[in-house]
C-alpha cells in the first residue's frame, strides 16, 4: 500500500509559484503586453515610411539623405524607416520572458533616444549625415524613445505587483 505524504507549506508555496509562472508565461503581463504595443508600434511606423502618400516626397527618398516626409512632417529615409521597422521586430521577437521582454523595451527606448540625440546635434552638424535630421524627426524619436521607457518601468513596477515575478 502506498503511503501519503503529508503535503507541507513549501511545497504549496511551490505550486502556487509554478502556476503564476505558467500563467505570466501564457498569457504575459504587463510587462510583455508592454513590449509587444512597442513592437507593433515601432513595426508599424517603419512600414508607413515605405508607403507613398502616407509618405510624402516619396520619389526623393534616399538611403540616407532623403526629401520624403512621413504625414508631411517628419523627415524620413530607407535606413531610418528599416531601423524603426527592425527594432519593432527585434522587440517583438525577443520578448519570450518577463525579463528579455522588458530589456528589450529599454534598449530600444535607449537607441531611439540616441537617434534622437545624435539627429539634434551631432548629425545635423555632419557634411554627410547617416539618418536624415530635422527638429520634428528629432523630437518623435525622443518623446518615443522616453514614453516607452517610463512605460516599461511602470510595466516592470506592475509586474512586481500583480504576479511577483520579475
Amino acid at each position: 500500500m502506498a503511503t501519503s505524504r503529508p503535503s507541507s507549506t513549501s511545497d504549496d508555496v511551490r505550486a502556487v509559484a509554478g502556476t503564476t509562472a505558467e500563467i505570466v508565461k501564457t498569457r504575459g503581463g504587463p510587462v510583455r503586453r508592454h513590449a509587444q504595443i512597442t513592437g507593433f508600434f515601432l513595426t508599424g511606423l517603419g512600414l508607413l515610411g515605405f508607403i507613398p502618400g502616407i509618405t510624402t516626397n516619396y520619389d526623393e527618398m534616399g538611403i540616407f539623405r532623403s526629401g520624403a516626409q512621413l504625414f508631411g512632417v517628419f523627415t524620413v529615409s530607407l535606413l531610418s524607416s528599416t531601423a524603426l521597422f527592425l527594432y519593432g521586430v527585434t522587440v517583438l521577437a525577443f520578448g519570450g520572458s518577463v525579463r528579455q521582454a522588458h530589456k528589450n523595451v529599454v534598449l530600444h527606448a535607449l537607441l531611439l533616444i540616441g537617434m534622437g540625440i545624435a539627429g539634434a546635434g551631432i548629425v545635423a552638424n555632419s557634411p554627410n549625415p547617416v539618418l536624415p535630421t530635422d527638429a520634428a524627426s528629432n523630437w518623435l524619436y525622443l518623446a518615443l524613445g522616453v514614453f516607452f521607457l517610463i512605460g516599461g518601468t511602470l510595466a516592470r513596477k506592475k509586474e512586481i505587483e500583480e504576479n511577483g515575478v520579475f
